[in-house]
């Protein structure tokens, strides 16, 4: 990683420019360990259909890539990955109003404008749509694309909205900023218990995240208005 941009400057003919030495970090990463195990009784298992049986793994995964996708915002960096949130980035307080939404907004460095992106839960984000700025125009926006998915902008600027960010906070952040390090790609198992002949299905992954830039993080902490 690197603390410092290098800057490209205008020079005569035949002149060089400055050198500039670049200072660097680096970033580890570790390798947590992320388990889900369920299980059916036998006579269960023996009458399932092979469709119920599928549904069963797809459970099995869909709860590994809920904890991932959670972690990846708010993980702590102990014992699993380091969330967006954990990190220091610039901070805004205050209500639900648009001089505050402009703040942070304003926050935003120009070089991170192009990817950064909001992300909130549902909840917040409805709370800006009926929301107007001087000239009466709304500040957020819904469309609905290809497959009636909705497209969601405030201030122009795209929403991703995801149940793992609290009622109280919102965040603006490029997202290709953050890589997920998966030292073991996710392996789904099947056995029978000795002791009870219970079907188990198991998934088991390693795997790591951190942000590596964190130069468009804005953290925006809403407080209640009264």
């Amino acid at each position: 990683t690197s603390s410092v941009k290098p800057v490209a400057t205008w020079v005569s003919e035949g002149a060089g420019s400055d050198r500039q030495k670049k200072a660097t970090g680096k970033i580890t990463f570790a390798y947590y360990k992320l388990r889900c195990e369920i299980s059916m009784s036998m006579e269960v298992g023996t009458m399932a259909l092979s469709a119920f049986e599928a549904k069963f793994v797809e459970n099995v995964a869909k709860a590994m890539v809920y904890a991932i996708e959670n972690a990846v915002i708010n993980g702590t960096g102990s014992g699993q990955p380091k969330g967006i949130l954990a990190e220091t980035g610039v901070a805004v307080t205050g209500g639900a109003t648009y001089a505050k939404l402009c703040e942070a907004e304003g926050a935003v460095p120009v070089e991170y404008e192009v990817g950064a992106k909001w992300c909130m839960n549902k909840k917040t984000f409805m709370k800006f749509v009926a929301m107007t700025d001087e000239q009466g125009q709304p500040i957020a926006r819904v469309n609905y694309g290809i497959g009636g998915k909705a497209e969601r902008t405030l201030l122009g600027r795209d929403v991703v909205v995801s149940p793992y960010v609290a009622d109280d906070k919102a965040f603006i952040f490029d997202f290709a900023d953050y890589i997920l390090n998966t030292i073991y790609d996710m392996g789904i198992s099947k056995k029978q218990d000795w002791e009870t002949e219970d079907l188990l299905t198991k998934a088991v992954m390693s795997v790591d995240g951190k942000a590596v830039d964190t130069g468009s993080l804005v953290i925006f902490s809403i407080e209640p208005t009264v």
